[in-house]
């Protein structure tokens, strides 16, 4: 079952807020915003690129004079797209691909699944905006979230450190036998044998990941372009009798429901 983002992080009093700031307190939109979202330091580096870029999506969303259900909507996928790309050190192709599936799910009417709340033509130029703008600078954005690792070397001359005396050694009745001797050794030849085995199936896995990728490349590289556009094409044209067919049936199901509810309505009035 799809998570729904609408009012998730905006509801429409505070978007009307952000719209219309009051004079007397001072407020930018942008200040609004990052206290909407709970951003308690906005002059923190990371915090204020994350505020750019909600910013600049209420913008777009305001130029495709979206509503306020889709303009909170929109606010919250980016959020979200965004949160998981720089926490989970996302590959550019998977964070688009998680992007245009949550948009997905939020523009196709399928109850509990997906909500019909963006039309096709809204779906596509949210798409192309991302790929323009938060996509462009991915790489960007990633290496501003990326967390810095300091090492710090400290030099001390060799006269300076202090020998500490050998331990003493422990009595001989502590000592193990040959047969437990010979059972730990073992038992660390087995788990040696086992770090072994799985850092051998990891890099198969690896090697095999990296092959599967270079090809996907090289498969990708060798389709021309209009077989692309055709592609592309044809799968927007099946989203839309899909779309088209889910709401026939929808309204379908509506009216056999609203059909027995009178029915039973009728039967109880005699």
């Amino acid at each position: 079952m799809a998570k729904n983002l609408v009012w998730a992080d905006l509801t429409e009093e505070q978007l009307g807020a952000i719209r219309n700031p009051h004079p007397k307190k001072g407020l930018t939109p942008r200040d609004l915003l990052a206290k909407f979202l709970g951003i308690t330091d906005p002059q923190a580096p990371q915090n204020a690129i994350s505020l750019d870029l909600y910013v600049h999506t209420l913008q777009f969303g305001q130029e495709l004079n979206l509503a306020d259900d889709k303009l909170s909507a929109l606010l919250s996928i980016i959020k979200k797209i965004h949160r998981k790309s720089t926490e989970d050190r996302m590959a550019v192709d998977r964070s688009f691909a998680l992007l245009k599936d949550v948009m997905l799910q939020h523009s196709v009417q399928r109850p509990p699944y997906s909500i019909g709340l963006f039309t096709l033509q809204e779906y596509k130029k949210v798409l192309e905006w991302a790929l323009d703008t938060y996509y462009r600078h991915y790489k960007l954005y990633q290496y501003c979230f990326t967390d810095r690792v300091v090492v710090t070397v400290e030099q001390k001359h060799p006269l300076d450190i202090i020998e500490l005396p050998p331990l003493p050694l422990q009595p001989m009745n502590d000592a193990m036998t040959e047969e437990q001797h010979r059972a730990a050794q073992s038992e660390e030849e087995k788990k040696a044998e086992e770090a072994r085995q799985a850092a051998e199936e990891a890099a198969a896995a690896a090697a095999e990941e990296e092959r599967l990728a270079r090809l996907r490349a090289e498969y990708e590289a060798a389709v021309p372009d209009e077989i692309r556009e055709r592609v592309a094409a044809a799968v927007e044209r099946e989203v839309a009798l899909l779309k088209a067919s889910m709401e026939e049936q929808f309204q379908r199901q509506t009216g056999e429901l609203q059909a027995k509810v009178a029915a039973l309505e009728a039967a109880k009035a005699q």
